[in-house]
């Protein structure tokens, strides 16, 4: 009995796709287990930026600072793997706060927020997986 051409080649797609997938799940779990965040803030505009699961803190750093639209950012804020990171901002100031979850993230910037002013929102958190 003669197999067809076009049957063999099935199987063999459908093992370089599987075995592509099994090294691209590792390679995401890696990074995620290793990911890292920083928040920039200019006092001049209140303008501020929110960057997370960077791939090291320099490069969390360098993209809060590079989308931030004002000449004075700063980075006020930096959070590593398994952290959450967030700002409040006030009319008078700025509170920044991290935690293992986004709540004690958003509860520790609103927190330290009010400290120089009442009138804070919170920026929602995000967090390094």
């Amino acid at each position: 009995m003669r197999t067809s051409p076009s049957l063999l080649l099935v199987p063999m797609t459908v093992l370089g796709i599987c075995g592509g997938c099994a090294s691209l799940d590792a390679t995401n779990a890696a990074h995620r287990g290793n990911s890292y965040g920083a928040a920039a803030y200019a006092p001049s505009t209140q303008d501020w930026r929110l960057r997370w699961q960077a791939a090291d803190p320099r490069r969390a750093r360098q993209t809060a600072l590079a989308d931030c639209a004002a000449a004075d950012c700063q980075i006020v804020l930096e959070f590593g793997p398994g952290q959450c990171g967030t700002l409040a901002l006030g009319q008078s100031g700025y509170g920044v706060g991290k935690g293992d979850s986004l709540e004690a993230a958003e509860t520790a910037a609103l927190g330290e927020c009010r400290r120089t002013d009442s009138n804070c929102r919170v920026i929602p958190a995000e967090c390094n997986l």
